[in-house]
């Protein structure tokens, strides 16, 4: 980890390609959610419609932040792969939200039996590096809450849309404006000093936590014994605690230097995002392996955990560094966020969901 003062290089970075950008696995548990997705009348590039209809019995309240249903942040809303199945690749982040602090703003009320359309303009955040057919699929969880609150109260309902085939032109495509701009962070070589001295020490005071709490977790998951794995995993499996114990060890290596390793954290909001949209605590960009932390960071968060399922410094650098490429892959992804909807996942969610490790961290610390 490297903690971004003054001069940043980038000559030596090149952005992987998503070979590694995990495709949900999920089970086939009923959802009271339907997803058609459809091409939009507008006639955009790799512009679709994407209709929700809530076919249960209750109203749902739909989050928008880092969902289907954000028109803001460069978040991934379809999978989309050419006609040799390879993904195009996508060029977004991955959002940590302050779940604790979500307002009805956050939220889409959708009442049973009623629906509501949703534009995707997927050449916003992938890249389609030539012309051809693309098939694109909605498919991952939405989180939810009870009608009337902001509480997300789990377990997040599914999404599985149809497939849906466009033709793209690769120009075209490349010309759509971007809702994730790199080209602030590829045009400069130099980088102005962005981290004041109290951001500085709270940052470094996060990463030693931050390692010291995830070499505690990854002690954790090694022992078969520990009930609290199974808890927060779904499972018992060797195997998968050997995954979760190597990236929290992998996490915690990264957490432990200032000026080594290959991820960037930036205590300032570089690409501007932090306050477009819902409470966020950082991003990061994970083909870069950048971590940005967000006001809120700073300014409400506690250094180490203050109770159960409660967020901190701490287990929010856990979070982001699990996001990152090259700390460690695959990547995590941001499926549902909180504890009652993270532990209500299948296991091969819950490895793959940012949220369970930095809640597991939170756990083993204070003994929930």
């Amino acid at each position: 980890m490297r903690i971004t003062k003054f001069v940043l290089a980038i000559a030596g970075f090149t952005a992987t390609t998503d070979a590694h950008s995990v495709k949900p696995i999920y089970g086939r548990q009923a959802s009271a959610l339907e997803v058609t997705l459809s091409p939009s009348p507008s006639g955009g590039v790799a512009e679709l419609i994407a209709t929700i209809k809530n076919v249960g019995s209750e109203d749902l309240n739909l989050l928008r932040v880092g969902t289907l249903l954000d028109e803001v942040l460069p978040v991934e809303k379809v999978y989309v792969v050419d006609e040799s199945g390879q993904e195009a690749p996508f060029r977004g982040i991955h959002a940590s939200i302050r779940h604790d602090a979500l307002t009805a703003a956050n939220f889409q009320l959708l009442r049973a039996s009623e629906s509501l359309d949703t534009v995707i303009k997927a050449a916003t955040v992938h890249r389609f590096e030539k012309s051809g057919t693309y098939t694109f699929t909605a498919t991952g969880l939405m989180p939810v809450a009870p009608a009337g609150s902001t509480t997300l109260s789990g377990p997040a309902m599914l999404i599985q849309s149809n497939r849906i085939s466009l033709h793209v032109d690769a120009e075209s495509a490349a010309a759509v404006p971007k809702l994730f701009s790199l080209n602030p962070l590829e045009g400069r070589t130099n980088v102005q000093d962005g981290c004041n001295a109290t951001q500085l020490a709270a940052s470094t005071e996060a990463l030693t936590n931050c390692e010291k709490l995830a070499l505690a977790a990854a002690a954790d998951a090694a022992d078969p014994s520990s009930s609290r794995f199974v808890e927060y995993f779904k499972t018992n499996s060797s195997e998968t605690r050997q995954i979760v114990a190597d990236r929290l060890k992998a996490a915690a290596k990264e957490c432990s230097t200032t000026d080594s390793g290959p991820s960037r954290y930036f205590c300032y909001d570089y690409y501007g995002i932090c306050e477009t949209e819902g409470p966020l605590n950082a991003y990061t960009k994970w083909d870069f392996s950048f971590v940005i932390m967000c006001p809120l960071f700073y300014d409400t968060l506690p250094p180490l955990p203050q109770g159960c399922h409660r967020q901190c410094q701490a287990t929010t650098a856990i979070h982001e560094m699990t996001h990152c490429e090259d700390v460690y892959s695959p990547h995590t992804n941001d499926f549902v966020y909180g504890y009652n909807e993270s532990v209500a996942l299948t296991p091969e969610q819950a490895l793959l969901n940012a949220d369970n490790y930095s809640l597991y961290a939170n756990a083993v610390y204070m003994k929930c």
